[in-house]
């Protein structure tokens, strides 16, 4: 749910442009889904008209899922505040680079959608994620988020991402098709905002008490097999968890 010796940088710079993401690499990976997702901290007595700019950009959004250029978008509100977290949030999903910025293009044409005074009273972060892990059903209305984030240990990409799939995806998948959320995935940042390593694992339900079938269906998973969480958090660096739950006001899935 989430900051910015030289032959060593020159190295780097090279495997970068060269090579796809190492989250991206391996047999069992999906399609690529890619997610912009822009987050601001606004002051408290501009909050309706923050919700009121969300309001205004639903009808451009609706119309970018309607014509398949987004698979789908969502506007959200954190319920757990603090003087550095952000207050509101929205992200768009799509299947290539190209339909996120042609995305981008036409929120930017619409009057007032990045101008706001709201909006330029916060603080803003934006985020470009991508995800090879991941699943969804169709879904319109609203919803809760809850993201978790860590940083792992250099190396540990891979392996996390096979444990992830391995033991997590199939609680998610379960509660999918019971209809107690509507997405899940496992993203990384594709363009780079933290230290290289960093994950996001969020899941989206369709009301509050999924929010509990989701904390109930991993408590019973760590019960039945307390490895699993030995196995997922030794790959990850000890303090660097970040949470997000947030109200999602609008949403739209294909």
């Amino acid at each position: 749910m989430l900051r910015r010796v030289f032959v060593f940088v020159a190295s780097l710079l090279v495997f970068g442009l060269t090579c796809p993401p190492i989250w991206g690499q391996g047999s069992s990976s999906q399609p690529p889904v890619f997610t912009y997702v822009s987050e601001w901290n606004t002051p408290r007595a501009q909050w309706a008209e923050m919700a009121k700019v969300e309001a205004d950009t639903k009808s451009t959004m609706d119309a970018l899922v309607a014509d398949g250029t987004l698979v789908g978008y969502g506007t959200y509100e954190n319920r757990i505040h603090s003087d550095t977290s952000p207050t509101h949030g929205s992200w768009f999903q799509a299947e290539s680079l190209a339909n996120i910025f042609k995305a981008l293009d036409k929120i930017y044409a619409q009057a007032g959608a990045t101008s706001a005074p709201a909006q330029a009273a916060s603080k803003h972060w934006d985020f470009l994620l991508v995800s090879t892990v991941h699943g969804a059903k169709a879904h319109t209305g609203s919803g809760y988020l809850r993201v978790v984030s860590g940083q792992l240990k250099p190396g540990k990409e891979q392996e996390f991402r096979a444990a992830y799939r391995q033991y997590i995806v199939p609680v998610y998948e379960k509660l999918l098709a019971d209809g107690a959320i509507v997405n899940y995935e496992l993203d990384m940042e594709y363009v780079m905002g933290n230290a290289p390593g960093r994950f996001f694992s969020a899941v989206v339900t369709k009301d509050a008490e999924g929010l509990d079938k989701v904390r109930t269906a991993l408590a019973d998973l760590y019960e039945k097999n307390p490895a699993v969480a030995d196995a997922l958090t030794s790959l990850a660096e000890p303090n660097s968890r970040r949470d997000l739950l947030a109200h999602v006001t609008n949403m739209s899935r294909k």
